[in-house]
C-alpha cells in the first residue's frame, strides 16, 4: 500500500474540540469572583493547550511511521535495480 507522504513544510494545524467554558465557582465577593473566573478561563485555555499538544504529537509520530515506510519502499526500489 502507497500512501503519499504528508507535507513536511507545514505545520498540521489541528482544530481544537469544541468545549464549554466551565462556570467559575461560587464566591462570596467581586474580588474573589474575578479570581474565580480568571483561575478558570486559564484552567480552560491549558487544557486546551495540552489537547492540541497531544493531538500534534500524535499526528508527528504518524508522520515519523510514514517516513520510516517510505524509506522502506525505496530501499527495496533500489535493491530491485
Amino acid at each position: 500500500m502507497i500512501v503519499t507522504p504528508p507535507h513536511r513544510a507545514r505545520e498540521p494545524r489541528v482544530a481544537a474540540p469544541a468545549a464549554r467554558r466551565p462556570a467559575p465557582p461560587a464566591a462570596t465577593d467581586d474580588g474573589e469572583a474575578a479570581v474565580a473566573a480568571q483561575r478558570a478561563q486559564f484552567d480552560f485555555v491549558l487544557e486546551e493547550r495540552a489537547e492540541l499538544a497531544r493531538e500534534f504529537n500524535e499526528l508527528r509520530l504518524l508522520e515519523m511511521e510514514q517516513l520510516k515506510q517510505d524509506d522502506d519502499i525505496v530501499k527495496k526500489w533500489i535493491a530491485m535495480i
